[in-house]
């Protein structure tokens, strides 16, 4: 019986320890297929990122553009409205106020 049961434990060793290599095995091409998966959702978002910065970039410079734009425009402005007598309206004055668009001597409150 002793022999029996030897000879049933030899034959069942390799089966078990199979079992457990298959097992890993498929654990293994799992985990490799999952961060394939991974590396390519990866590289999507590494790629939308740099669009996105590229987009931040284009709409600073859109961005400073305009701001200088708009100071030659509100440069324009008090020159023609010093030039024809024509006083800018309180709300227009508070925003070149805000904006630092208004020359120093009329901020300090000093002759035009």
């Amino acid at each position: 019986m002793n022999k029996l049961s030897s000879g049933q434990q030899a034959h069942a060793a390799p089966g078990n320890d199979a079992n457990p290599i298959d097992r890993l095995l498929t654990e293994l091409r799992s985990q490799s297929s999952e961060l394939e998966r991974l590396h390519a959702i990866y590289e999507e978002l590494e790629t939308r990122n740099g669009l996105l910065h590229n987009e931040v970039l284009r709409l600073k410079r859109a961005q400073r553009t305009n701001v200088q734009d708009l100071a030659r425009v509100a440069a324009v402005l008090l020159q023609i409205s010093r030039a024809k007598g024509i006083a800018l309206d309180s709300v227009t004055l508070d925003i070149l106020r805000r904006r630092g668009w208004l020359p120093a001597r009329n901020r300090t409150g000093t002759r035009r």
